[in-house]
């Protein structure tokens, strides 16, 4: 029997079809594989250090990092040292240490496979404020001025990356008032290493301050500033959310925003929104009045939906 030539062609061109089919899937799957294999970290292949959930770990930042330093850190219980994890670091607020800060940020869980990682700072004498445990956060932050913690979060990221199967390009901070300042100085000095930060209750951004220049940033974190309408630590606002207002105002300039917002659906009316003409990703929650300077009530979720989709 003959096959008629039309119907042949159209046999050929099929079976042509899906073969190309068959080699886009394969090149779908190999850009897959290319992306984990070029954003996984030195790490990957190497068993656990430590055992899952919450363990203290000691390492040495180094001189410029205050030498032996202590992070609080969270694996999870399926963790795979062959698939990058996302890392998120959480910072914590005055006199607070990580494994405090753990609980009160309430990150972990909702099906994540996140590692976590929340440093301890050191109790130092800020000239004026008296001693605290607190972060120094970079060379404008008088009298909170320094680079050391900048040194250790980078010896916290190299320790994790050697140690650790991470996900480079997903790497994210997060804190809570002092501990959110070192969130908002992170994204900027080390904004080539961290893909987001969410700054929460933070000060005024005195700390990008140059005598009186605002200091541009390093590579390009996606940063959701969060502040309470009713903050009542911050008593020396000239008007209720100065401060998240200023601190909004310069993540705007610094990502080139235009006008243009939408609301998010979180907190009441439109006290969140997303800046939808930037070069980078720009949020901003004006939240409370309940609240005063503890975080609101979504941020925990809002947090981590938002770095889950990175």
């Amino acid at each position: 029997m003959r096959v008629p030539l039309l119907l042949l062609s159209a046999l050929i061109a099929a079976c042509a079809g899906s073969d190309i089919e068959d080699d886009e899937h394969e090149d779908e799957h190999e850009d897959e594989d290319e992306h984990e294999d070029e954003s996984g970290s030195a790490g990957c292949g190497t068993e656990a250090a430590d055992a899952a959930g919450g363990t203290l770990v000691t390492i040495d930042a180094g001189s410029a990092g205050d030498g032996e330093r202590t992070f609080w850190l969270s694996l999870p219980d399926d963790y795979d040292p062959d698939e990058p994890h996302s890392l998120v670091v959480g910072y914590a607020g005055t006199n607070w240490v990580g494994e405090q800060i753990q609980p009160y940020l309430d990150l972990e869980g909702g099906g994540g496979h996140e590692i976590f990682v929340y440093p301890d700072p050191l109790w130092r004498s800020f000239e004026g404020w008296g001693t605290y445990g607190g972060w120094v956060l970079g060379a404008y932050a008088d009298p909170a001025d320094g680079m050391g913690d900048l040194v250790f979060t980078e010896a916290i990221l190299d320790y994790m990356e050697a140690s650790y199967c991470v996900d480079t390009e997903r790497v994210f901070a997060t804190g809570h008032s002092w501990g959110g300042d070192m969130a908002a100085v992170t994204a900027c000095f080390l904004g080539d290493r961290f893909t987001a930060s969410v700054p929460v209750a933070a000060n005024s951004p005195y700390w990008f301050d140059d005598g009186g220049v605002m200091v541009s940033c390093e590579g390009e974190a996606a940063v959701w500033t969060m502040f309470g309408i009713a903050d009542d630590h911050f008593t020396s606002q000239d008007y209720a959310g100065q401060y998240g207002d200023e601190q909004d105002a310069f993540w705007r300039a610094e990502h080139d925003c235009g006008d243009a917002e939408e609301a998010l659906s979180y907190g009441a009316g439109d006290e969140c929104v997303a800046y939808t003409d930037c070069g980078v990703q720009t949020r901003y929650c004006l939240y409370g009045p309940d609240t005063g300077h503890q975080i609101p009530s979504y941020f925990s979720a809002a947090t981590m939906d938002w770095f889950r989709s990175f």
